[in-house]
């Protein structure tokens, strides 16, 4: 699989980007939505790019690469924010950004016609900037189209500290029987396996097994079931690591968590996203583990499963506007902003385009903070995320809190699964689809 995902690398590394131009945000105009190309207004060119606090580097790096040719604004907004924002500028029929960097569910909200907002980048990009992706950019395609560039994947991996596992004369799970087993091997000792309530748990559990939540089986119909044994394996597996004490039911970022387990250094592993050496496990201010002792490994498979599948927490997305009075320089902004491999060679996630992969690769995978390159594994999971998780027209991540409600507050893994799940299957008929088991 690494050398499948590997293999646009030496093609596509060798593609140019289109150089930049820029663009504004009008009232009345729609770049091509619908399929229609639709070129740049007249005059000169301006953007307003919203991102979060992480990504506004990117976007300054952005301004300085068209400075001269495009007047852009790089505004921080929240993503928590956007798409009320951007819901409410369709009401209103003004303050679209030209681009925005949001959560990868929100676009199927903007490319349903009730919205209309995110747009069809299959007009504007060059095949080969979609080819550079190897199917990463997947998510993004609905209908035949692509409404989306993927910033970066967010695949789980399976975090472990060497130093714990040479400690008790652990051998790292390939299975998840395996981990459960491992994990089990902890009771009594202080360490844990991890934190599972918050997305962590989703992401790494219920996604990977494939659990009917979100499975877009066509623009019109969802499949979700809560009675699924790709459910069920879930709560039968993790109910007795939970009642051992071994897997913590508190979110991997809350307070006592973090000072109790993982700054004391009491994590043996924990399932979670690509992002989380970097982002989590490192920061002095987080878990603070000391160099020399984590790295990452595949993900454990589910039992009858021939694929160790991922899930994702993350893998944010660039987002054009359709409402852009500069349509084709909101698509290069895009392009710039997801692929540009110089741009993204010291950022901290793990890039979707392949071509930026290999500089990004060469600072982590030589760091000495990781006991082990741990990029072996992200590598190896890039193409196994599991691809019957898909954007819905609603929100589901905004539901996340009957799950991890309910794992927080004692309830057992199988009645917090069954609410979210219950939430889910209340709001999909709103969104236009049927729900089918």
């Amino acid at each position: 699989m690494k050398k499948k995902w590997l293999g646009a690398l030496a093609m596509a590394g060798a593609l140019a980007l289109s150089a930049c131009a820029g663009g504004g945000a009008s009232t009345d105009t729609a770049g091509g939505s619908d399929g229609e190309v639709v070129a740049d207004a007249e005059g000169p060119k301006s953007l307003l790019i919203w991102v979060d606090a992480v990504r506004e580097p990117a976007c300054l790096a952005y301004t300085e690469s068209v400075a001269g040719e495009v007047d852009v604004t790089c505004e921080v907004v929240g993503q928590e924010e956007i798409l009320s924002k951007i819901q409410l500028a369709n009401q209103t029929g003004q303050g679209w950004p030209d681009v925005t960097f949001d959560q990868p569910n929100n676009v199927a909200i903007y490319q349903d016609a009730a919205n209309g907002f995110s747009l069809n980048l299959s007009n504007y990009v060059d095949q080969a900037i979609i080819d550079g992706y190897n199917t990463s950019n997947d998510w993004c395609l609905i209908d035949g189209s692509y409404y989306c560039l993927k910033n970066d994947l967010a695949q789980t991996v399976l975090w472990y500290d060497t130093v714990i596992f040479d400690e008790l004369g652990l051998t790292v799970p390939t299975t998840m029987d395996e981990f459960a087993a491992t994990a089990l091997e902890l009771e009594g000792t202080g360490y844990s396996a991890g934190a599972i309530g918050d997305q962590g748990f989703y992401a790494g559990y219920l996604w990977p097994s494939g659990c009917p939540m979100v499975n877009v089986l066509d623009p019109a119909t969802v499949q979700i079931n809560a009675d699924s044994p790709n459910c069920s394996r879930v709560w039968e597996l993790v109910q007795p690591l939970v009642d051992a004490g071994v897997l913590d039911t508190r979110s991997a970022f809350d307070a006592g968590f973090i000072a109790d387990v993982a700054q004391q250094q009491k994590v043996a592993m924990h399932i979670g996203p690509s992002w989380w050496g970097e982002f989590v496990i490192r920061p002095p201010d987080s878990w603070a583990i000391p160099e020399g002792r984590m790295t990452a490994a595949p993900m454990p498979s589910w039992a009858g499963e021939s694929t160790n599948w991922s899930g994702e927490w993350g893998g944010g997305i660039w987002v054009a506007s359709a409402y852009s009075d500069f349509p084709e320089t909101a698509a290069e902004a895009v392009v710039f902003l997801a692929t540009d491999p110089d741009m993204r060679a010291d950022k901290v996630t793990f890039p979707g385009y392949q071509p930026a992969f290999e500089k990004w690769r060469e600072r982590l995978g030589a760091d000495s903070y990781y006991a082990a390159d741990p990029t072996e594994a992200m590598v190896e999971q890039a193409s196994k995320i599991r691809q019957d998780n898909k954007p819905v027209r609603y929100d589901m991540q905004g539901q996340f809190g009957a799950l991890n409600g309910g794992i927080n507050g004692g309830s057992s893994i199988e009645e917090s699964v069954r609410a979210y799940i219950d939430a889910l299957t209340n709001l999909a008929p709103a969104a236009g689809y049927t729900v089918t088991e």
